[in-house]
C-alpha cells in the first residue's frame, strides 16, 4: 500500500511541475508493489476455511489484475499515465481486503466452471475499469483544450487521437471478455436469474448493451469525445452496481 501511495505521490509531484511522468521510476515502484499486492491477495482469498471471494477480497483481486495489465501494457503503449488513478485504487483495494469484513462464507471447494467464470468476469471488470480511468483522463484533456488553458498539463499526455484510440481499444477488448463472462455464466451457473444473482445478471447485461451501442455508434456514426466518455462511465457504473453493488447489499447491508 505504501509503495502504491509513493508511486502516486511521485506522479502528482511530476504533474504539479508540468513534467512528464517517467516510466522507469514508476515501474521501479509499481512492480514490487504489484508483487506484494499479489501475495496479499492470495493470502486473503486462499484461507484455511476455504476460498474467500467476498466483497472486499474481490475488490483487492480486481485492482491487482488491473494494475498488472497497466504495468504490462505500459511497456508497449503510452498508458502509464493511468497509474495516477489506478495506484490509489489499488491501495484502497489492499486496505479493504485486509480490514473489510462481510458475510461471505468461504468455499472449501469451487468447481472449475465457477472458478473460470469468476476469473473471466474479474478480467472483464479490470479491463473496463482501465477504460473508465482512460475516459476520465480523456475528459480532463478535452476540458483543457476547450478552455484553452492548462496547456502544460495537456503536453504531458499523448495526443488526443492517441488517447481516444487507446480508450476504444480497451472498450473492444473489455466487451469481448465481458461477453465471454456473461455467456460462461449462463453456461456454467444453474440459474442466472435466481434471487441472489438476478440483479447482477440484469445490470451486467444492460452494461454490455451500453458498451455495444457505444462501439457501434463509434464505428457507424463517429461517436467520440464527450459522448464516448459519458457512455463509458455510465456503462461501467452499471457494471459495478451489477456485481459489487449486489455483493455489498447481500454481504454487508443484509449480512446474508
Amino acid at each position: 500500500m505504501l509503495l502504491y501511495l509513493l508511486g502516486t505521490a511521485m506522479q502528482l509531484r511530476r504533474l504539479s511541475r508540468s513534467a512528464p511522468v517517467l516510466l522507469q521510476p514508476l515501474i521501479a515502484v509499481g512492480i514490487p508493489a504489484l508483487v506484494l499486492h499479489a501475495l496479499t491477495t492470495i493470502s486473503v482469498i486462499y484461507t484455511p476455511a476455504g476460498i474467500h471471494l467476498g466483497f472486499f477480497s474481490t475488490g483487492g483481486l480486481v485492482t491487482l489484475v488491473m494494475t498488472a495489465f497497466v504495468m504490462l501494457a505500459s511497456l508497449r503503449l503510452p498508458v502509464h499515465n493511468l497509474c495516477v488513478l489506478i495506484f490509489p485504487a489499488s491501495a484502497l483495494g489492499i486496505i479493504g481486503s485486509l480490514l473489510g469484513e462481510s458475510a461471505f462464507v468461504p468455499r472449501q471447494e469451487m468447481p472449475w466452471e465457477l472458478l473460470l467464470h469468476v476469473l473471466i468476469s474479474i478480467t472483464a471488470y479490470s479491463i473496463l475499469f482501465m477504460a473508465a480511468c482512460q475516459s476520465v483522463l480523456l475528459a480532463i484533456q478535452e476540458h483543457y483544450l476547450r478552455a484553452r488553458h492548462g496547456l502544460a498539463f495537456i503536453r504531458l499526455l499523448p495526443p488526443l487521437e492517441t488517447m481516444e484510440t487507446l480508450l476504444f481499444s480497451m472498450l473492444w477488448t473489455g466487451l469481448v471478455v465481458l461477453t465471454v463472462a456473461i455467456l460462461s455464466g449462463f453456461a456454467f451457473l444453474e440459474d442466472m436469474f435466481a434471487q441472489r444473482v438476478v440483479h447482477h445478471t440484469v445490470l451486467s447485461s444492460l452494461s454490455w448493451l451500453l458498451y455495444a451501442t457505444l462501439l457501434a455508434g463509434h464505428k457507424l456514426l463517429g461517436w467520440r469525445g464527450t459522448t464516448a466518455v459519458r457512455w463509458t462511465l455510465i456503462a461501467f457504473l452499471l457494471l459495478v452496481l451489477g456485481y459489487f453493488g449486489s455483493k455489498f447489499v447481500i454481504e454487508i447491508l443484509l449480512d446474508a
